[in-house]
């Protein structure tokens, strides 16, 4: 077929266009390269960071033989837990028995003004809980001195002794009762001093729960009959805070038969075993990386809740380290507790961090537990009187020691 001088324009201007459009793409694309490469200089892979650090190892589960002394006071004021129904003796039975299984003995008293040993089986003792059998065991049941108390039990401990106290904690308030409260915390720092000299691994567990109360109130002088309410009681567990870790992480506090109110704890410093994860990073586009450190926290005895409180843990470099999580290691093999995740900004520029892990001096929930005067049951059916006094004097004990322990590491450009 005969091209035509119509068809011969037509063909001549597309090659012109296709050569338009070569000038224009070629450029397009160079630029395009260009900006890549810009793109991929300026971001790349990030800066390597390499971690060094001298990993802490976990502690083995203890082999010793350790003694369980269980002691419920059996005072007039406990007597109104003993009703039926009560839910102090199935949680005393539930977290006793789960304990016992981890000790080579077993022993049981009640406790007043003197310890009165209890012969029968566990099933017996908690069967055994009542006015009747409290007043048969004896002891001066209408005032009680838990400054005695603590001290008898306290002074009882051997180095492989835990020992369970079992109390409603009320503090017969006299008239004069802001010397009375001051005399009572220093008396109870006193004891636990001289304690934590002799084993200095002392840990101090305080539970607070509730029960069924039906039947007498009495504070001092003060008493009142009060029918199918809701007391507050206390689970005191007081040990070598090794044994307690232990205990805690096959019998966890959390768990006992219907539920804690509260939970508070003291354990003297120690070093946190802890690994990391991985030893090499590279920073991300926004110039930080994310590091992993695996420790042990069970020595120090706190709850799971404040373990995942990211406020409890310090930096010695907080404009460059922050705590962006902090997660529990649910695999019962793990020699480590939880999983501490630092976001760390231009670690270029950080030689070394160090973080610290701290507990309350006083939780909050104690000071709202408190009541100072002794009266007025029924507006404070969820208060202790006195127990500020109590726990106070233990925490002044520990005071120098809220801070745990620590773990650090080195960084370096690689």
């Amino acid at each position: 077929m005969a091209i035509t001088n119509a068809n011969k324009s037509t063909i001549k201007i597309k090659i012109k266009e296709v050569h338009m459009n070569k000038k224009f793409i070629i450029p397009i694309v160079i630029c395009t390269i260009i900006i890549i490469a810009v793109i991929s200089t300026c971001v790349g892979k990030g800066s390597k960071i390499k971690l060094t650090w001298d990993a802490v190892p976990a502690p083995k589960e203890t082999k010793d033989s350790i003694e369980l002394k269980v002691y419920v006071e059996n005072s007039g004021s406990m007597d109104a837990y003993m009703c039926a129904g009560s839910n102090l003796k199935d949680a005393v039975f539930d977290y006793v028995s789960d304990l016992k299984r981890l000790t080579t003995s077993c022993s049981l008293y009640y406790i007043n003004s003197k310890v009165i040993p209890f012969t029968g089986d566990l099933n017996t003792y908690i069967k055994n809980l009542t006015p009747q059998s409290f007043a048969k065991a004896g002891g001066n049941r209408t005032n009680t001195d838990l400054r005695q108390i603590f001290d008898t039990i306290v002074k009882a401990n051997g180095k492989q002794t835990v020992s369970i106290f079992i109390s409603d904690c009320i503090l017969d308030i006299p008239q004069n009762a802001i010397d009375f409260l001051g005399n009572y915390q220093i008396s109870i720092k006193n004891t636990f001093n001289e304690a934590l000299a002799k084993n200095p691994e002392l840990g101090v567990e305080i539970i607070k729960l509730d029960s069924k109360f039906s039947g007498f109130w009495f504070c001092g002088h003060n008493r009142e009959f009060l029918k199918d309410v809701k007391r507050p009681y206390y689970i005191w567990v007081i040990g070598n805070q090794r044994y307690l870790a232990e205990f805690n992480q096959k019998v966890p506090v959390e768990n006992i038969i219907g539920g804690i109110k509260e939970y508070c704890a003291y354990a003297a410093p120690q070093k946190i075993p802890f690994d990391m994860s991985k030893s090499t990073y590279v920073t991300n586009h926004s110039g930080k990386i994310h590091i992993e450190l695996l420790v042990n926290l069970r020595g120090s005895l706190q709850s799971s809740n404040l373990y995942k409180n990211i406020a409890q843990y310090k930096s010695a470099n907080p404009q460059q380290v922050a705590v962006a999580s902090v997660e529990e290691i649910i695999a019962t093999d793990s020699p480590y507790s939880h999983v501490v995740t630092l976001e760390i900004s231009n670690p270029e520029t950080l030689k070394s961090e160090t973080v610290s892990f701290s507990y309350p001096y006083l939780a909050t929930w104690i000071s709202n537990s408190d009541d100072t005067t002794g009266q007025n049951i029924k507006e404070n059916l969820d208060k202790t009187t006195g127990l500020m006094a109590l726990i106070k004097g233990v925490a002044e004990v520990y005071k120098n020691s809220t801070t745990y322990g620590s773990v650090s590491f080195e960084l370096k450009n690689k």
